[in-house]
């Protein structure tokens, strides 16, 4: 991680420094810098990485609050009038002059000793919150990476088809370089002249339309793995040559973040149920205190005097109420078991159909793509076939455009399998819960 980070700052400050020479640079990005730089910048991972943090203060507080005393100091100085005194029918009968100087100074600390383990379960609830709210980011980091791949393989899918066109004008424009020489041999007429170069401009603004989404994509995933602006990424075309797989993958439930959250969830569940029952067993906890007092005000008349005096103990408190009130939350608790259990089933289940589609997904899109490299190789065949008997006049000019649209097709076909194999492949390591076996 730290690599991908000073890989990131490199990248930046590279570019910020070429920026003043071009508008735009050039970046070659791999995937997994790729998921480096969303792993740092997404703002929803940001936002997951802070709500960690946040859970775990939260569990350091609760664990500083049942592990320490609890401990008070109070001090007061004051002044005290004399007093007035009455008999039980309020009639007069003296003053009686006091100390009019009053300081009062106090220290009580107490611990609890027994609570019949709530403290216990609170904190080991809480450390179950600090690993789900980790899992959850687990979660988060991996849908967002597989997004943006997508997004990547959407780019990469782009520059493929900017290339085939590119190639196709080519062709298009030779074709009609061709044509127009036969033309003058008075061997074409103008009407072929024509549809070829309709086909061309066509193609032209194909090629445009391609552009412009490639700006467009580029844009939106620069914005969002936090690369400078007019950044023009350049994807790993490497991906094309390389062997993805389904063998060798099986389904490893227990590596799938949202099935570990869920079973943290139930043992969390379980925590608050002996949280409310514990509401039913009497408290125990030590005290002591210490006061020191000015004037001694248990005489009459009061003693211009201080006073200081120690007390520790035992105290037992026991909520009487709880007996009945307690019945209704522990049934809470339970219910809310219940249903952590049933979603933790469903979220299994889940997984195990996604697996499985994954699997039969990832079949079919090899399939899909040996067909496609058949049907390329037969396009090849017939457009040789069909432009040679074009030349000799065995053929029209419908006929010869008909088999460049159906090479062309044929070409984009190919291109969008073999990059749908790519991302079935990565959607399949996901979902089988062997995306740690990707390098991020």
């Amino acid at each position: 991680m730290n690599n991908s980070f000073i890989f990131y700052l490199f990248i930046t400050l590279f570019l910020g420094v070429e920026n003043v020479k071009a508008q735009e640079k050039h970046l070659f990005l791999p995937v997994d810098s790729l998921f480096s730089l969303a792993e740092h910048n997404s703002l929803q991972l940001v936002g997951s990485r802070q709500k960690i943090n946040i859970v775990k203060k939260r569990t350091e507080i609760e664990k500083q609050e049942a592990w320490l005393p609890e401990i008070g100091a109070s001090a007061s100085m004051g002044y005290i009038s004399n007093a007035h005194v009455w008999d039980n029918h309020f009639n007069y009968e003296s003053t009686v002059k006091m100390p009019h100087t009053s300081i009062d100074f106090s220290l009580d600390a107490g611990f609890t000793v027994f609570n019949g383990g709530k403290t216990k379960n609170s904190l080991m609830k809480s450390e179950l919150e600090d690993q789900i709210a980790v899992l959850d980011y687990q979660k988060d980091k991996e849908s967002i990476q597989l997004l943006l791949l997508a997004k990547y393989l959407d780019l990469f899918t782009l520059y493929n088809q900017k290339e085939i066109y590119q190639q196709n004008i080519e062709l298009a424009k030779h074709r009609l370089s061709n044509i127009q020489q036969l033309i003058k041999q008075g061997m074409l007429t103008h009407n072929d002249n024509i549809r070829s170069s309709l086909q061309l401009t066509e193609l032209n603004l194909k090629l445009t339309e391609i552009q412009n989404d490639i700006t467009i994509t580029n844009h939106d995933l620069g914005i969002v793995i936090g690369l400078p602006e007019k950044t023009l990424i350049d994807v790993d075309t490497t991906l094309y040559d390389k062997a993805f797989e389904a063998a060798g993958l099986s389904f490893n439930k227990k590596d799938i973040p949202e099935i570990e959250a869920a079973e943290k969830k139930v043992e969390s569940a379980n925590k608050q149920i002996n949280i409310e029952k514990a509401s039913r067993l009497p408290q125990l906890s030590l005290y002591a205190g210490d006061a020191w007092a000015r004037p001694f005000l248990y005489s009459i008349p009061p003693i211009d005097i201080y006073m200081h005096f120690f007390q520790a103990g035992v105290r037992l408190k026991y909520d009487i109420g709880s007996i009945y009130k307690s019945k209704k939350n522990i049934e809470k608790a339970r219910l809310e078991k219940e249903y952590a259990e049933t979603q933790k089933n469903w979220i299994e289940q889940k997984a195990e159909i996604d697996s499985h589609s994954s699997f039969v997904k990832m079949n079919e899109a090899q399939e899909k793509y040996d067909s496609e490299k058949e049907s390329y190789r037969l396009a090849q065949d017939n457009y040789r076939v069909v432009e040679q008997k074009y030349l000799n006049k065995f053929a029209t000019i419908t006929d010869m455009l008909d088999a460049s649209t159906a090479l062309l097709s044929s070409q984009l076909n190919l291109n969008n399998a073999r990059v749908n194999i790519i991302y079935r492949w990565y959607n399949l390591v996901r979902n089988t819960g062997n995306w740690q076996q990707v390098k991020n």
